[in-house]
């Protein structure tokens, strides 16, 4: 008789286990998120999986915060310094970003799928696995940002200065990459079928040859014949040997 009630016990047990283990955590604290509303300055703030939907955040200082997991939907962080926050996971779709400040900010498999990143400054920031499809890029920085295996699909990235940058294994379909710095950019694996690359300096690039430029857009950049014998495009220029 006892070892039925145990064995029940046990079993009890292991179920309530499973359910608090998937239940959802939310860890940031509720002080944090009051404050950044009502102040706009949180540096250091603890806000993981916080709600912050259309938040209007213009100006914040969020400078070392943790948004982990964060919901800022559509929020509106112009000119806000993020920089060294932690934005891993956070859902920033469709979120107003122009001219914010994001060095060195780790925004690891974050969704940023439409948002709006004219002029950010995203040097030296964590991109592995981002999704940035159709997202708005046009002159931001992104001086050694690394954005191996991102999701860059359809977005602008035109006069962006991507120089030391890791693109190895991202996805750039359908790009606008014109007048683009690729200057020590790594483009291993990087896929750029159909892209735009007009007025680029692709060919400053590393790894180049292991890169997809299947009729990419190369009209008008000077090119090696390295970098020609790799795409279909009959636009593609060789460089004048002296």
């Amino acid at each position: 008789m006892k070892l039925k009630i145990l064995a029940s016990v046990t079993a009890t047990v292991a179920v309530l286990a499973q359910f608090l283990l998937a239940a959802p955590v939310k860890a940031q604290n509720p002080d944090h998120v009051r404050q950044l509303l009502e102040t706009k300055e949180c540096e250091g703030c603890d806000l993981r999986n916080a709600d912050l939907f259309k938040a209007s955040l213009y100006r914040a200082n969020l400078k070392g915060a943790d948004l982990s997991g964060a919901n800022l939907y559509e929020a509106n962080l112009l000119e806000a310094d993020l920089s060294g926050a932690n934005l891993a996971n956070a859902n920033l779709v469709n979120a107003e970003m122009y001219g914010a400040d994001l060095d060195s900010a780790n925004l690891r498999n974050a969704d940023l799928s439409n948002a709006f990143l004219g002029r950010a400054n995203l040097t030296r920031a964590d991109l592995r696995g981002a999704k940035l499809f159709n997202a708005n890029l046009g002159e931001a920085y992104l001086l050694q940002a690394n954005l191996s295996n991102a999701d860059l699909r359809r977005s602008l990235l035109f006069r962006v200065n991507l120089s030391r940058a890791n693109l190895s294994g991202a996805d750039l379909s359908f790009a606008d990459v014109r007048d683009t710095n690729l200057q020590n950019a790594i483009l291993s694996n990087t896929r750029l079928p159909k892209a735009q690359l007009s007025g680029t300096n692709i060919d400053a690039a590393n790894n180049v040859r292991q890169a997809d430029l299947e009729r990419a857009n190369l009209r008008g950049t000077n090119l090696g014949p390295g970098v020609c014998v790799i795409t279909t495009f009959p636009y593609c220029v060789f460089n004048n040997v002296e």
